[in-house]
């Protein structure tokens, strides 16, 4: 074991990060030579020159004591299998860990707003990790003056949160017929009981992810193949529909080479080729420039309880909620449809 270690820092700067978004200049100069097969071109868009390139891989090949990159003149530059490997294994890290990493930056924003007397509402929101969350934090705290601070939790955690009334709000994931699932039975019974009231539903359309040269045809084809499937946690809305489509098409669930914790984390490792297929949301198969093949649907419900008066926060997320400039990037989602709130839960 080498005696370094990993030093996490921060600062403000000019511009937005978004989500998982992390820099490291060893994984900077893969992802250019990457992209564009071009020690002289990788350098160009990172701004830099070929020299200053050249000589931060050579010293990164000396510190980890690997080949990094191939390159011969008149050839394309290549990374090595083990800088390809290196590579899409800190793309999944970064997915993986996306939600929390979103979740760390708008804290530490807010410390700073505080450090300078300019403080905004906030709301904690327990929530599935969901692009369209995504969106609607970025424009609640934009326009609405909102930190909506997105805690990553699973269904059953979110709903019990509400439920219990030790959260005025969450976001969760259910799929059709969700009250026959033990983990959500109990919190979906107090919310139908009334007192809470649904600000937003979403239909999300679920299905197969893949390569467009490898995508299945549908079930049976994962199974029978064999396919190496990235899976969700078990309990989570997509790993219910999935282990129902299973038992429809006459199959045993199988049991998935990698689970990991949100749909784009699925979607990376399919894309990094980590794995060969997943079952997920369409959004995030586009994310990844992944083909889809639709399957089933799920929803995903942002609930509140029906406090009054209503505090400021969750006025403001309400207004959140309506804006037409969120509304329109939802629009842009791949296999997102609103709902009607008022039946959401009761469907």
């Amino acid at each position: 074991m080498r005696p370094h270690g990993v030093h996490l820092h921060h600062g403000l700067e000019t511009g937005h990060q978004q989500g998982g978004e992390l820099s490291h200049p060893l994984f900077d100069l893969l992802a250019a030579v990457q992209a564009s097969g071009s020690i002289q071109r990788a350098a160009a868009s990172l701004g830099a020159s070929y020299r200053h390139v050249w000589g931060a891989l050579k010293r990164w090949e000396s510190e980890l004591g690997r080949p990094l990159v191939t390159w011969t003149q008149g050839h394309p530059a290549q990374l090595t299998p083990h800088a390809q490997a290196l590579l899409a294994r800190e793309r999944l890290l970064r997915a993986r860990h996306a939600p929390q990493i979103a979740a760390l930056r708008a804290d530490l924003e807010r410390l700073f707003e505080y450090a300078a007397g300019d403080e905004a509402l906030v709301l904690e929101l327990p929530a599935v990790p969901d692009l369209a969350l995504t969106l609607l934090r970025d424009a609640a705290i934009e326009r609405h003056g909102l930190h909506l601070a997105l805690q990553p939790r699973c269904s059953a955690d979110a709903l019990a949160a509400l439920a219990s009334g030790r959260s005025p709000v969450a976001a969760f994931a259910l799929p059709q017929d969700a009250a026959a699932e033990p983990a959500l039975a109990a919190p979906l019974a107090a919310l139908a009981g009334g007192g809470f009231v649904v600000l937003l539903a979403l239909r999300r359309t679920l299905g197969l992810m893949a390569p467009a040269q490898a995508l299945p045809g549908g079930v049976a084809a994962v199974v029978e193949a064999g396919l190496r499937l990235a899976g969700r946690p078990p309990g989570s809305s997509a790993e219910i529909v999935w282990r129902r489509l299973c038992r429809r098409a006459g199959f045993a669930p199988p049991v998935p080479a990698r689970v990991e914790p949100t749909h784009e984390a699925a979607a990376t490792a399919v894309a990094q080729g980590l794995a060969d297929a997943a079952f997920g949301c369409e959004s995030a198969a586009a994310a990844q420039g992944l083909a889809f093949r639709p399957l089933a649907e799920d929803r995903l419900l942002l609930a509140a309880a029906a406090e009054a008066p209503e505090p400021p926060a969750l006025a403001a997320l309400r207004a959140a909620v309506a804006d037409a400039t969120w509304r329109q990037a939802l629009s842009a989602l791949p296999g997102v449809e609103p709902l009607p709130a008022a039946t959401a839960l009761a469907s």
